[in-house]
């Protein structure tokens, strides 16, 4: 089973395709192919598709990755999936009758996650604390979505707003 993932600058978007670092505009492509014998991992091996080793380590390391592409990206994206979208969990009621239903709901988590949904990782100090009032503690940090980290808004989305954007049409 295939594993895919775009990472852009602090901004993972679920494509088709092999795993994808693009930055400024430029594609590297890389694969990890695990070969077992006997549930025994007995090796893995990179390969290029698109582009240079030393361009994607170099893309790696400028986004605070290691520089050694591997399957940890892949793994944590597809379980963030799995658990945003009812239909793609291991064992649910909740089946897709038709491609075209769950691609409209693939599209609407994602707007939702990139949009709406808060990562703590993307948080920022902010210089001064805001005090709160009460018993509640200063906010210290300043919540952010991968689409403010990214600069394409600079505010948390409501869910109202991001289901009265129209969703492209698919056909499957």
């Amino acid at each position: 089973m295939a594993s895919i993932a775009t990472f852009t600058p602090s901004l993972p978007i679920l494509v088709t395709g092999l795993q994808k670092v693009v930055e400024g505009g430029k594609c590297s492509i890389g694969q990890v192919k695990k070969s077992y014998r006997r549930r025994k991992l007995v090796r893995v091996t990179h390969v290029m598709r698109l582009g240079t080793e030393a361009a994607l380590k170099a893309s790696l390391q400028r986004m605070g990755f290691s520089g050694r592409l591997n399957t940890a990206f892949i793994e944590r994206v597809n379980l963030t999936v799995r658990h945003g979208v009812s239909a793609l969990a291991r064992r649910t009621w909740a089946t897709s009758q038709q491609s075209s239903h769950l691609l409209a709901h693939l599209e609407w988590w994602r707007a939702y996650y990139h949009f709406v949904r808060p990562h703590q990782s993307l948080r920022v100090a902010l210089v001064q604390p805001h005090e709160r009032g009460g018993n509640l503690l200063a906010q210290r940090y300043r919540q952010r979505t991968p689409a403010m980290a990214a600069g394409i808004t600079t505010r948390r989305w409501t869910a109202g707003e991001v289901l009265s954007c129209p969703l492209p049409l698919f056909s499957a």
